[in-house]
C-alpha cells in the first residue's frame, strides 16, 4: 500500500533568503505582527516541515549589532517581498519610510503587498492614486506611485478578536497573503 504526501511548495527562489520582510510600527501592530508571520510561515504547511516559507521581521531575525539599517537593507535586498503592515503609525515611521523608499529604489511595485491593519486607504478613480486627503494608513513615500488601484488585504475587522487559523475570516486574508508569496492561486493554497 502506497501513502500519498502532500506535494511540497516549490522551493523559495535561490536568489533571496526570504521570501518576504515585514514593515510595520511597534506601536500599531506590535501583537499583531508575530501572529501574522507565524501563520503565514504555517500556512498550507506540509506536516514533515518546520515553515513553508522564511519571511523576515525585525523582532525574530535581528541580532544586536553595530549597523541596524544595514542590516536591515540587506534583509530588504534578501527579501522577495515586502510585506507593508498599513497603519497611521506605519505611515508616520521613520524606519518604515526608509524601508519603502529603499524598496522601491531597488524593486517594482508588484512586489509590494498591502495589508491594512488600521486606518484608511481610499482610491480616487479621478485622480488615479490614493486619495491623499483620506487616506492615513500610507506614507508620504507611495504617493503617486500606483498607476492602478492596487489590491489589498484587509485585516482591519480582524484586529480584536482571535488571530487564529481557526477563524475563517483571518484564515481567508491570510490565504489571499499566501498566495501571492506562493505565487499560486488562492484556491491552490487552501
Amino acid at each position: 500500500m502506497s501513502v500519498s504526501r502532500p506535494s511540497p511548495s516549490p522551493p523559495e527562489s535561490s536568489r533571496y533568503r526570504y521570501r518576504a520582510f515585514i514593515s510595520y510600527s511597534h506601536s500599531a501592530d506590535a501583537s499583531f505582527a508575530p501572529r501574522f508571520q507565524a501563520s503565514l510561515q504555517g500556512f498550507a504547511r506540509p506536516w514533515y516541515r518546520i515553515r513553508v516559507l522564511r519571511v523576515f521581521r525585525d523582532q525574530t531575525n535581528l541580532a544586536a549589532n553595530p549597523d541596524l539599517w544595514g542590516t536591515i537593507v540587506t534583509a530588504l535586498d534578501n527579501s522577495e517581498f515586502l510585506l507593508y503592515l498599513a497603519s497611521p503609525a506605519a505611515a508616520r515611521s521613520s524606519w518604515v519610510q526608509k524601508e519603502l523608499i529603499h524598496w522601491l529604489d531597488h524593486r517594482d511595485l508588484d512586489s509590494l503587498i498591502l495589508v491594512a491593519t488600521e486606518g484608511d486607504l481610499d482610491w480616487d478613480d479621478d485622480a488615479g492614486d490614493f486619495d491623499w486627503e483620506r487616506t492615513d494608513a500610507l506614507p508620504a513615500a507611495l504617493r503617486g506611485r500606483f498607476e492602478r488601484e492596487p489590491l489589498f488585504v484587509d485585516f482591519r475587522e480582524l484586529r480584536g478578536e482571535q488571530l487564529s487559523l481557526r477563524d475563517p475570516k483571518f484564515q481567508d486574508s491570510i490565504a489571499t497573503v499566501a498566495a501571492a508569496l506562493h505565487k499560486r492561486s488562492k484556491d491552490e493554497v487552501f
